[in-house]
């Protein structure tokens, strides 16, 4: 007997798996800043768990790093917004201008 697993789909970014992401919107509901993010390298599946002081942040974008391999990728702000909906977890909190 074969034995079935529902796996929670896990955002792609091309270098690297989305786990869990937080973030500040702006009026127009885009990312202001990413507050937290965890992601899987792709190269050698170490988990990186980074806080707001610790990812480089672009206009639009975030640049995304394996703390093991040094694995780099830049991604728009507007991905890690589809990546919290496909994560479902709903984190993403108003601005608190």
């Amino acid at each position: 007997m074969l034995a079935t697993f529902e796996v929670a789909a896990m955002p792609d970014t091309g270098l690297f798996y989305v786990v869990d992401v937080e973030s500040v919107l702006d009026e127009q509901g885009r990312i202001a800043y990413v507050s937290s993010l965890a992601v899987r390298c792709a190269r050698c599946s170490t988990i990186t768990r980074s806080t707001r002081a610790e990812l480089e942040a672009l206009p639009g974008g975030t640049v995304l790093t394996c703390e093991k391999c040094g694995a780099r990728q830049m991604v728009s702000n507007a991905r890690l917004v589809e990546c919290e909906h496909i994560l479902g977890d709903g984190r993403s909190a108003p601005s608190v201008d």
